[in-house]
């Protein structure tokens, strides 16, 4: 299956974690999904680690520096959409990197899958804008920060 094109129409300037926040209208879902214990625990970097132990459903979209998956929890079936970018740093070759996931219900997860054939930024917008998020932000020459935002960001990529 082809990649789609990936544009970054419909983004506003870059927020301070490095990603990338969309302007558009979201649908008006349930902002207080969440998961399991395992994989949606209270803090952020237990979350992040517990990402280790979902099973990936789909790669929807595989680029060397740009990626949408579709994850589930073995444990409570829960599934996310996992978004992942990446800027190269070609003068010290460190580059920033950016991981962003939510937890989706089965009929957001089929709508997302169905919308990234014409359009990614569409599909994206199927996570609702107040869903709690996990993001993990390493930045070119940085430690790496994990914490919870809301919606799903895209990080410009190479």
């Amino acid at each position: 299956m082809p990649t789609p094109h990936v544009s970054v129409e419909g983004f506003d300037t870059q927020t301070p974690t490095g990603c990338m926040r969309m302007n558009a209208e979201r649908t008006q879902e349930t902002s207080l999904l969440t998961g399991c214990e395992r994989c949606w625990p209270e803090s952020a970097e237990a979350a992040w680690k517990a990402r280790s132990d979902l099973r990936e459903r789909a790669m929807w979209i595989y680029e060397s520096h740009f990626n949408v998956r579709g994850l589930e929890c073995q444990h409570c079936t829960r599934r996310f959409v996992s978004v992942f970018t990446e800027n190269i740093d070609w003068a010290h070759g460190d580059d920033t990197q950016n991981w962003m996931m939510a937890p989706v219900t089965v009929s957001e997860y089929r709508r997302l899958e169905a919308l990234l054939a014409s359009s990614i930024e569409a599909a994206l917008r199927v996570v609702p804008a107040a869903r709690r998020s996990l993001c993990r932000h390493h930045p070119s020459g940085d430690d790496a920060r994990t914490f919870w935002t809301t919606g799903i960001d895209i990080g410009l990529q190479d």
